[in-house]
């Protein structure tokens, strides 16, 4: 008798998080709106992982450029072999580093673009003719981190400069 109490203390629980869930994913648009956010735009992020990323990054102009940015997200690959003598190498492997989080949001919107996405595909197709599926996708996840990136700049910029006046224009 006293387990299926705590079944019921715990469905109860779960109906009240559940609602509670439901009116934040509500309220998430609209905060997004007020921030000017554009990541929305971009196919495969939705309000929720919009949120996410502005979390997740903060300020978006502590990256000066968007190798910084990939290397921060853990990106960027890294030169996997050290003998294979002068010029650049020929290996690579994935970053372990860097903010795993923003890493697994840019995996969820790489599969959604490359199921749903016109571009992403034709994007996999060219690049799994000369590259392993891995290489495409670690490709493919870097030119999505070039895009949010360039996405958030732009979105701060028009939050943080001045609105035009009426003088202004004339």
């Amino acid at each position: 008798m006293l387990k299926i109490e705590r079944l019921r203390a715990s469905l109860a629980d779960i109906t009240t998080l559940t609602s509670r869930i439901k009116e934040l994913d509500k309220q998430i648009p609209t905060l997004l709106g007020e921030l000017g956010c554009t990541l929305t735009n971009i196919c495969g992020i939705g309000p929720v992982l919009a949120m996410e990323l502005l979390v997740q990054v903060g300020d978006p102009q502590r990256f000066r450029t968007e190798a910084q940015f990939a290397r921060w997200c853990g990106i960027a690959p890294v030169a996997l072999s050290s003998g294979e003598g002068h010029g650049p190498a020929r290996r690579h492997r994935l970053d372990l580093g860097g903010n795993r989080d923003v890493n697994s949001i840019l995996h969820a919107v790489h599969v959604t673009q490359v199921r749903c996405h016109q571009p992403a595909k034709d994007y996999m197709d060219r690049k799994t003719t000369n590259k392993t599926k891995r290489e495409a996708r670690r490709s493919h996840k870097r030119q999505l981190a070039n895009v949010i990136i360039r996405h958030m700049w732009r979105d701060n910029d028009r939050r943080t400069s001045p609105a035009p006046t009426i003088a202004a224009a004339a």
